[in-house]
């Protein structure tokens, strides 16, 4: 009994019997057996271990929808797994337990969990507080998927042409062109350029074959290409093959490492993403912590503001710097370009002219989110080079780059050598800046720079002051390394710059540049100001002065006004005078098939005058086709055999249609989204019109064949006789044969029909009602009138009465 009474549900079933003792109503035995059935009674209600319960569900105060099916257990409450994932909770301290066959984890009042809870006995509802730590991680990834080409490549010729004639009255003429032919395949391309001068005649310029592979952002080129400087390297020109990383290939991709936000939320909530007060995101997230990864952010310097709103309305805002520097790669991701060729001589000049066999590999790779490698080789049979670099972001330091190279060479004077490079460079609000020192030692040799300067230097910084953006550098190239062969470095030089410029509204934009050349150089200073008259319009006028350097003192004031032509069809063209007597004026006029250029200049009782042309031709599906310069991709568009069609590329009209129905693209952009469409207003009454406009993804350098899903049907009216010449039952049910559209028989058997196919010749119809049917054959006539009246028309009866009859609808 003493145990007993010591519970406190005991002790009040003992003082709710002590006056009933006291008063004499009951008995010694009545008692005991009162106390007996209120423990029992206590008993029954106690928890039972084993017990299944159904329970409502409330988080953090917030009703869920789910119904919670939970087991009593000595530790606690046992849940399904499956329920707590639905939930994101994260994992319990205790083991889970198999019940039922069935995975359950427990929820338990131990020291150290995260969750509490309790059962809210009236309602019967669980009711769990747990703090945003308790909850599993959510991470919203905006990173674009590789691209997926969603317009086939078809088979495709191509050439371009550009040509300038240019003559000074009383003097010669010159004429120069530029030409291109390619084949596009589904597999690469080939292009090939020529130059052609009046007094040199024609020069190769670049063959090469290209090859993409988007699902490896690599491209192979074979024949004329330029290769990969790196760091501390020179860009070549040189023949042979060439294996690169390319990470255009898939728009959108970013290369360089972002931040990622961290946040956390203890009930659904809104999030906001501003970048420099710019909002970036809107979305929602689940309770508990969160991360967002590759934000679009500008480079450089940046400061990141998260929002994020509960149910009850409470905010949290984070601000998050950031930096930025695209030259960093992603930890894990690599950038390489293989070369192995030779060095292309006296381009421009000589068609076919190349040099020394060289081999040259250049491999850069992601470390860290703040440190990016790269190592680098030059292998040829009388100069090897060899070096590696690495870049550092150090906050909002910016970014550190040292570089190290050394070679060895067969020349007399530069057997071997070294190089080191050392660079900060930072861009940010306030102010942006970029230091870079070169030093080369004597006997360091690498390709497209025998001699370099033994120092060399160079210094930018640009502020925002006042509304005026300020902008100061210096490049400083010292004496060379060695003596010097063949003039390229002469004398050690420095070159400092100066401009400003600020922005005024609807008065447009006024800028001051100054340039001054050191050790006794002359200076050089220009003021201009442009005034936007509309949307390809504008006005400007200038003021140019330069002063020393050996040379007169010269100051020029300019005007020049300007239209430009429209993307699609117009006219364009520049006016322009000057204080020195020089007049000019020129103008572009385009349309789908060309572009023409002109101008005239006097100057002095000088004229010139000069025209020019340019534009290209295809070849696809069987067809050839006049029009503007191919820029990469180019595709024909088929508008259902329909004339003088206007197609718009990105809502620009760039083309229309020509007797055929056939339009022709000159510029797709390879691996993005094209929108083409087609103007409704120059479509017949009777097109039957499934789409509009088309969003197509083609591969870069590649022919497309694009079909509109439009068709051209006729329509006619007619009245419907049976073969003694009384008219059809109304009610009947009209179709063309091998359609599933039909159309009802009106009194007096009249009928109108659409969908009738717009080739001449007779065309079958068909006519069916309850117990009977018939044939006719209509011919409609020639021309575009949209709805004929055809007269009277016999329907033959059918050979046999169908079994089953449709009703007329």
């Amino acid at each position: 009994m003493w145990r007993w009474a010591r519970r406190p549900s005991n002790w009040c079933a003992a003082l709710l019997a002590a006056p009933l003792a006291a008063a004499g109503q009951v008995s010694a035995e009545e008692l005991q057996r009162t106390l007996e059935r209120l423990a029992a009674e206590r008993a029954a209600a106690a928890p039972r271990f084993g017990e299944t319960l159904l329970l409502g569900l409330r988080i953090n105060g917030e009703a869920r929808p789910q119904t919670v099916r939970a087991v009593r257990v000595q530790e606690g409450l046992a849940m399904p797994q499956v329920l707590w994932q639905e939930l994101k909770l994260r994992p319990p301290a205790l083991p889970p337990r198999m019940i039922d066959n069935e995975l359950y984890l427990i929820l338990s009042d131990a020291p150290g969990e995260l969750v509490r809870w309790r059962i809210e006995e009236l309602s019967q509802t669980l009711e769990i507080e747990a703090p945003p730590q308790a909850f599993s991680d959510q991470k919203i990834e905006l990173d674009r998927a590789a691209t997926q080409v969603t317009l086939p490549a078809q088979f495709g010729l191509f050439g371009n042409y550009d040509l300038q004639w240019q003559r000074r009255l009383g003097g010669d003429a010159t004429l120069d062109g530029l030409a291109e032919i390619g084949v596009l395949t589904g597999s690469g391309d080939l292009s090939h350029l020529h130059l052609y001068r009046s007094d040199g005649g024609w020069t190769r310029l670049d063959t090469r074959w290209t090859m993409d592979r988007p699902e490896q952002l690599a491209s192979l080129r074979l024949g004329d290409t330029i290769a990969q400087a790196g760091s501390w390297g020179r860009a070549l020109r040189m023949g042979g093959v060439q294996w690169a990383s390319d990470f255009t290939l898939r728009p959108g991709f970013l290369s360089f490492p972002l931040p990622t936000l961290k946040g956390e939320a203890s009930l659904p909530s809104t999030v906001d993403v501003f970048v420099n007060n710019s909002q970036r995101l809107q979305g929602r997230v689940q309770p508990g912590p969160f991360d967002i990864t590759d934000l679009p952010l500008v480079t450089g310097q940046g400061e990141i503001r998260t929002v994020v709103k509960d149910l009850l309305g409470r905010e949290q805002v984070v601000v998050q710097p950031y930096y930025i520097s695209p030259a960093l790669l992603k930890p894990g991701l690599d950038s390489y370009s293989f070369e192995l060729g030779w060095l292309r001589e006296n381009y421009g000049i000589e068609s076919n002219r190349y040099g020394r066999a060289l081999g040259q590999v250049t491999w850069r790779r992601g470390i860290t989110d703040r440190f990016t490698a790269e190592g680098r080789g030059e292998v040829a049979t009388d100069q090897q080079t060899v070096g590696a670099s690495g870049l550092w972001l150090l906050g909002d330091l910016g970014t550190l780059n040292v570089s190290a190279a050394g070679s060895r060479s067969n020349e007399t004077d530069a057997r071997q050598g070294w190089l080191g490079t050392l660079g900060l460079e930072r861009q940010g609000f306030g102010w942006s800046s970029a230091v870079e020192v070169r030093r080369a030692s004597t006997g360091f040799v690498q390709r497209g720079q025998p001699v370099s300067a033994r120092w060399s230097g160079s210094a930018t910084v640009s502020t925002q002051w006042q509304g005026w953006g300020l902008g100061m550098g210096m490049v400083y190239q010292g004496l060379p390394q060695r003596t010097v062969t063949d003039g390229s470095v002469s004398v050690a030089s420095k070159l400092w710059t100066f401009n400003a410029g600020r922005g005024l509204g609807r008065w447009g934009y006024v800028g001051l540049s100054m340039l001054k050349s050191g050790d006794g150089g002359g200076t050089a200073m220009s003021v201009f100001w442009t005034l936007p008259l509309g949307d390809h319009q504008n006005i400007s006028t200038s003021w140019q002065a330069q002063r020393g350097g050996g040379q007169p003192n010269q100051q020029q004031w300019q005007v020049q006004f300007q239209d430009n032509p429209p993307p699609g069809e117009g006219v364009g063209y520049q006016v322009q005078v000057d204080s020195g007597g020089r007049r000019q004026l020129q103008a572009q006029w385009q349309d789908r098939h060309v572009a023409l250029n002109g101008g005239v200049a006097n100057q002095q009782g000088r004229t010139d005058v000069r025209a020019g042309a340019s534009g290209g031709m295809a070849w696809l599906d069987g067809s050839a086709y006049a029009g503007r310069r191919v820029d990469g991709g180019f595709a024909v568009v088929e508008v259902a055999d329909q004339p003088n069609v206007r197609v718009t590329h990105d809502n620009q009209v760039v083309a229309r249609t020509d007797a055929s129905g056939r339009a022709f693209l000159p510029t797709l952009r390879g691996y993005q989204v094209n929108r083409v469409g087609v103007i409704a207003d120059d479509l017949p009454l009777d097109a039957d019109i499934e789409s509009l406009d088309l969003q197509v993804t083609p591969a870069a350098r590649r022919a497309s064949l694009i079909r509109f899903p439009i068709g051209i049907s006729r329509t006619a009216t007619f009245r419907l006789v049976d073969e003694h010449g009384a008219p059809i039952p109304a009610g009947a049910d009209l179709r063309p044969f091998g359609q599933t559209r039909s159309f009802p028989v009106g009194l007096d058997g009249r009928a109108f029909v659409a969908g009738l196919g717009a080739a001449p010749g007779p065309q079958r119809i068909e006519v069916r009602w309850p117990g009977g049917g018939c044939d006719a054959s209509i011919t409609l006539p020639p021309g575009d009138l949209e709805l004929p009246e055809l007269g009277t028309i016999i329907c033959q009866p059918m050979a046999t009465t169908p079994s089953s009859s449709r009703s007329p609808q």
